[in-house]
C-alpha cells in the first residue's frame, strides 16, 4: 500500500511538473499596431483626407475646429477624436483658472463629440509643477468622470537628456495617473527654426545644427519614457518634416514638411545616408542663393524608427502633423502594421 501511494504521488507530481510546463510556455498575444497622428485642420481639410488611411488610425489629436460631421465620421470609421489645446503658466496660475480651464474641457467634448482631450502644454517653469500636478488631476477627474479621456504631449529635452533626474514642469508619475495616453514627441531634438533666437539661447536644443530626430536619441528618449508610463500608454510619435539650414553667412533653419528639399536649384544633388543617426542628409544649393543643409525626416529613416518600436515593444506610433506624411511612408508604416 506505501507503495502504492507513493506510486500515485509520483504520478501526481509529475503531471503537476508538466502543467506548469505547459503554462511557462504559453505566449502572451502581441497588443495590435496603432495609429495616433496629430491632424492640424484647415479650411480645406475634410474628412477625405483620412480616408485612404483610416483603417489604420485609432486616434486622431485635433488641432483647429473640425465640424462636427468630420467627428462622427471618425467614429463611424472607428477612430476616437481627442480635442488638442496649449497653455502656459498664466493659464492655471489661479485655482479659479484651474477650474474655468476644466470646465471648458469637459464641456467642450460633451457639445462637440470628442472623445477626450489633449494637453500640449510645453517648456512651462519647473516651479510650477506642484500647481500643474493639481491641475492634471483636476481635469483627469473631471474628463474622467464624464466618460472622457485625457492625453498628454511629452518632450525629451536636454536638460533630461543630460540628468535624467532633472525637474520639469510635469511629474511623470502624475502623468502615470491621469492620462490614458502620453504622447512622447520625438523630434525637436534641433529646433531649426529657434537657432539664433537670442530669447532661446538658454536651451540647448536651440543651439547647433543637426535633424530634428535620430534613432539613437529616439531610442533614449523612448527608454526614459518607458521607465516612467505604462507601455500600453505610450505613443511614439514621429516627424514628418526635417530641418533645413542656410549655411552661408549667419546660420538660419527653418523647418520643410515635405521629405526632400524644396527649393533646390537645379537638380537636386542624391542624399548622404548617416548610418547611426539613420537619417538621409542632402547638401544643396537654394533659391537664395545659399549653400543649405537639409536633414530629412522620409521614408527611410522612419521606417528605421518603426523597427525600434518593435524591438522596444511599443505598438503605438504617431506623427506630426498628418498631412506632412509623405506616400512613401505611408507605405512603410502600414507595412509595419501589417508585419
Amino acid at each position: 500500500m506505501i507503495c502504492m501511494k507513493k506510486f500515485v504521488c509520483v504520478v501526481l507530481a509529475a503531471f503537476g511538473l508538466a502543467a506548469c510546463s505547459v503554462k511557462q510556455t504559453e505566449t502572451v498575444p502581441t497588443p495590435s499596431k496603432q495609429l495616433h497622428p496629430w491632424v492640424v485642420y484647415g479650411e480645406e481639410s475634410s474628412f477625405a483626407d483620412l480616408e485612404p488611411v483610416k483603417d489604420m488610425i485609432a486616434s486622431v489629436s485635433v488641432f483647429g475646429n473640425p465640424p462636427r460631421e468630420y467627428i462622427d465620421k471618425c467614429h463611424a470609421a472607428g477612430i476616437e477624436v481627442y480635442r488638442a489645446v496649449g497653455g502656459n503658466e498664466e493659464s492655471i496660475n489661479t485655482p479659479e483658472k484651474i477650474a474655468s480651464l476644466v470646465e471648458s474641457y469637459v464641456n467642450d467634448c460633451q457639445a462637440n463629440g470628442y472623445d477626450g482631450i489633449d494637453l500640449d502644454f510645453e517648456h512651462l517653469s519647473p516651479s510650477v509643477r506642484a500647481t500643474y500636478s493639481d491641475f492634471l488631476q483636476k481635469a483627469s477627474a473631471a474628463l474622467h468622470a464624464a466618460g472622457k479621456k485625457m492625453s498628454h504631449c511629452v518632450g525629451f529635452y536636454p536638460a533630461l537628456y543630460a540628468d535624467e533626474n532633472t525637474q520639469i514642469f510635469y511629474d511623470p508619475a502624475v502623468l502615470e495617473n491621469t492620462c490614458d495616453l502620453v504622447r512622447v514627441m520625438c523630434y525637436d531634438m534641433y529646433c531649426a527654426p529657434c537657432i539664433g533666437v537670442k530669447e532661446l539661447a538658454h536651451r540647448d536644443d536651440c543651439q547647433g545644427v543637426g535633424p530634428t530626430s535620430n534613432y539613437l536619441w529616439t531610442r533614449e528618449c523612448m527608454l526614459y519614457w518607458k521607465e516612467r508610463i505604462s507601455a500600453d500608454k505610450l505613443v511614439m510619435a514621429l516627424p514628418a518634416y526635417g530641418n533645413d539650414y542656410k549655411l552661408t553667412g549667419d546660420i538660419a533653419g527653418t523647418q520643410i514638411y515635405a521629405p526632400k528639399p524644396d527649393k533646390a536649384v537645379g537638380e537636386l544633388p542624391a542624399p548622404t545616408w548617416l548610418c547611426y543617426e539613420k537619417v538621409n542628409m542632402y547638401l544643396y544649393d537654394h533659391e537664395d542663393g545659399c549653400r543649405h543643409l537639409f536633414y530629412a525626416a522620409d521614408a527611410r529613416s522612419t521606417e528605421c524608427l518603426l523597427q525600434l518600436a518593435d524591438e522596444l515593444q511599443l505598438p503605438k506610433v504617431g506623427f506630426w502633423h498628418f498631412s506632412s506624411v509623405s506616400p512613401d511612408t505611408w507605405k512603410v508604416t502600414r507595412d509595419w502594421m501589417e508585419k
